[in-house]
């Protein structure tokens, strides 16, 4: 039976992508908010000199 064209074969297909693209939004999120962290922790920070890249991405 298909509710406005949504059968459940679609359904089985749409869900698990749906959960992808929703986790991979949330740990792309959580990325760019720890990039405000980069090389300022006492633990990992070091000494970065200016110009010098980041020491991960």
């Amino acid at each position: 039976m298909a509710i406005f064209g949504i059968t459940p074969r679609y359904i089985w297909l749409a869900l698990p992508m749906a959960g992808f693209y929703i986790g991979k939004f949330l740990d792309d999120q959580e990325t760019l908010r720890m990039t405000n962290f980069r090389d300022k922790s006492m633990l990992y920070g070091g000494k970065v000199k200016e110009g010098d890249p980041p020491s991960w991405p």
